[in-house]
Order: structure tokens, then C-alpha cells, then sequence
């Protein structure tokens, strides 16, 4: 496990070439090139609002804000999943001529998410500067928070990766997964919203619930983290450590399942 991570350190500047490649392909052919990162989810914020705010009345008027600072974690987690698990099909050529750490590839789609993200929090700040947010020294707590999301992203990316070159399926499967688990996420609710007794359980369950609360109070309440987060941080070191290991254990039969 150490020494994959030693890996990526050794081959950081192939991390940077790889990142910077994509991020230009990604975006050279559009007219608003980067800007996309920002509208993708500025637009979903934008139904949900109309849905939510305007057809059912509810939310509140700082909604839009508490939704967009949901959605920016989200967007970088589904991003970083979506590109993972084909990854490694993508690259298979790639991956049997040179050798490199395989994980590199999980890596460059977190950290094109990560880059999207910074984006949207840059947009966040506006929007929350004209709904009068007050801006505090508590913001300041969103930089660990980042990095404790770039943990649990970066683990759960590996593992997809590889388990989407033995199961070919996969990809469908996560599309249905991913879609269920936003609902299932306090992003467009808070979690006071449900019944007492059951606020807990979900909290444990649901690392998101964790992530998307302290992301709101944070940035929209001026309200610093609390334990939960602590929750969401296990998590992050549970699925980075398993993406490790399963990458390590499955590294030389994944060339050949190429």
C-alpha cells in the first residue's frame, strides 16, 4: 500500500501531464471551454430550485445556495466514479506497454473533479455574497473538508476502476446507484427533516449525509463542523484503504484481463 502511494509521488509530474492533457480535451471544442464545470451544475441547481422554491413553496430563501454547496461534493464524486470505472478499458493499451502505478488513472479523475469543484466554489461565493451570506473565518473549514472528500473520492475511484474491468456491467449499474443515492442524500432536505429516531442510523449509513450538512454549515449557516464529520472521515480512510489494496492485489491480473 505504501508503495503505491510512493509510486504516485515518483511519477507526480505524470500526474500533472495526464491532468492537464485531459482537462484541455475536455474542454477545447466548447465555446464557454471551463465554464461548463460551473453551468453542469448551476443548471440541476436550477430545476431542483423551480421544483422545490417555486412549484411546491418550500426550502427557503436561502435554498439555492444550500442546494449548490450540496451539489459542488456531488458533482466531484460522481464525476471522479463515472470516469474511473472504465478507466482502465480506456487506457488498456496504455496500460500493456508501460508501467506506472494504475491507481495514477483514478487519480486524474479526482483531481479533474477537484478542479471543477474549486470552479463551483468560486461561483458558490458569489451567489452567497448576493444572497448576503455574512462571510466568516468559519469558511475556512471547507480546506479540510476538501481534503478529507479528496480521500474518500480517490478510494472509492480506485475500487470501481478496478472492479469495472471484471464486471463489464457496472458502469449501468452505478448510473442507477448514483441517481438513488442523491435522493437518499440531505441535499435537497436537511436531516432534521426526518423522523428523530432514525436520524442517527442515517447519519452512520449515509456518508454523504455527513458531508452535505457540514458543507451547508460551513458555508451558507457560519456554523463550524460538527462530530459527524468525523464519520465521513472514517469512511474516506476505510474506502482509500481498500482501493489500495485492491489495486495492489489485482494489479497484474488486470493487464491481462485487458
Amino acid at each position: 500500500m505504501i508503495s503505491e502511494i510512493n509510486s504516485l509521488i515518483k511519477k507526480r509530474d505524470l500526474v500533472k501531464y495526464f491532468a492537464s492533457s485531459e482537462l484541455k480535451s475536455l474542454y477545447k471544442n466548447k465555446m464557454l471551454g471551463i465554464g461548463w464545470a460551473v453551468l453542469d451544475p448551476f443548471f440541476v441547481m436550477l430545476v431542483y430550485v423551480v421544483l422545490v422554491s417555486v412549484i411546491f413553496q418550500r426550502g427557503g430563501p436561502l435554498f439555492p445556495v444550500l442546494l449548490f454547496s450540496a451539489l459542488l461534493p456531488w458533482r466531484w464524486f460522481t464525476y471522479s466514479v463515472n470516469s474511473s470505472v472504465k478507466a482502465f478499458i480506456s487506457n488498456a493499451q496504455l496500460i500493456q506497454t508501460v508501467r506506472f502505478p494504475l491507481s495514477i488513472f483514478s487519480l486524474n479523475a479526482v483531481i479533474i473533479g477537484g478542479v471543477n469543484y474549486i470552479m463551483g466554489l468560486i461561483v458558490l461565493f458569489v451567489m452567497l455574497g448576493f444572497y448576503d451570506v455574512h462571510f466568516s473565518p468559519v469558511m475556512l473549514w471547507i480546506i479540510p473538508l476538501i481534503l478529507i472528500q479528496f480521500i474518500f473520492v480517490f478510494g472509492v475511484s480506485m475500487i470501481v476502476s478496478v472492479v469495472g474491468v471484471f464486471f463489464p456491467d457496472l458502469q449501468n449499474i452505478l448510473n442507477f446507484v448514483l441517481r438513488i443515492g442523491f435522493y437518499l442524500s440531505p441535499a435537497l432536505y436537511v436531516i432534521a427533516d426526518l423522523p428523530e429516531q432514525y436520524q442517527e442510523a442515517f447519519v452512520a449509513l449515509n456518508p454523504f449525509a455527513s458531508l452535505f450538512e457540514n458543507c451547508k454549515n460551513i458555508l451558507v449557516n457560519g456554523v463550524g463542523p460538527d462530530l459527524s464529520i468525523l464519520i465521513y472521515l472514517a469512511y474516506g480512510i476505510l474506502f482509500f484503504t481498500l482501493g489500495l489494496l485492491i489495486i495492489q492485489k489485482f494489479g497484474n491480473r488486470i493487464s491481462k484481463a485487458l
